[in-house]
């Protein structure tokens, strides 16, 4: 898969909203809007999306933690906000960011608070809230990406495995969801209850009541245990 024409457009917002030493978001905003970005998502690829926006990210973090001027690292951190907000898939593409990643991100906070710039730390707190962060120990560049996001894949999928089979593996309310309730059904459908010695067996319908009681409570206290 070809991204190379995806990057240079995002290397040409930046460069764009880096030109005259912009710093503030609104600026990006504005760049973003007057060159019509949120388009780069309808030449999205059909297959690969995760491969495919965790390229857009990766090449925006690396504005964004590169040693280039504070407005193209602002401009990166900008467009990488903007890329998850604007994205049309749902549930949204989470950025993966690494432990490094993370650490040159708080030396632009720290940077951005000594150049007076009050929108950066606020945004971050947001970006944090939001969940937006998928956090990692191994950093993405432009050879891994494939191999780290099938390996993010291939985690998230594991881990799935291992807490179902951790809720329902040996426990009551794997007892419970597998009961046989067959004959508390038919004792509903047939009141008079099954035949024994060609008579008719009276069941009493409250304790048909008790016993759809007692299961109720007895799974939620299965489910409540697991």
């Amino acid at each position: 898969m070809d991204l190379s024409p995806f990057k240079r457009d995002i290397d040409e917002l930046i460069n764009e909203f880096a030109e005259g030493e912009s710093t503030a978001l609104a600026d990006m905003k504005r760049v973003w809007i007057s060159r019509k970005f949120s388009y780069i998502y309808e030449a999205s690829p059909s297959t690969n999306l995760a491969f495919f926006m965790q390229s857009l990210y990766a090449h925006s973090i690396g504005y964004m933690i590169g040693n280039a001027s504070l407005s193209h690292r602002l401009g990166g951190l900008y467009c990488l906000y903007c890329l998850y907000e604007t994205q049309p898939f749902k549930p949204p593409f989470r950025i993966y960011l690494s432990i490094g990643e993370l650490k040159k991100l708080t030396n632009l906070v720290v940077d951005a608070k000594g150049k007076g710039l009050k929108v950066v730390s606020p945004l971050i707190r947001i970006m944090l809230e939001k969940n937006m962060f998928l956090f990692g120990s191994v950093e993405i560049n432009e050879g891994s990406v494939t191999e780290t996001v099938n390996q993010l894949t291939e985690l998230q999928n594991a881990r799935i495995q291992a807490a179902y089979k951790k809720l329902l593996a040996n426990t009551r309310m794997e007892h419970f969801l597998h009961m046989d309730l067959a004959s508390l059904c038919a004792t509903r459908l047939n009141p008079r209850g099954p035949e024994v010695n060609g008579q008719g067996m009276e069941v009493d319908l409250n304790v048909v009541q008790k016993m759809s009681t007692e299961y109720a409570e007895a799974k939620k206290l299965a489910i409540e245990e697991s």
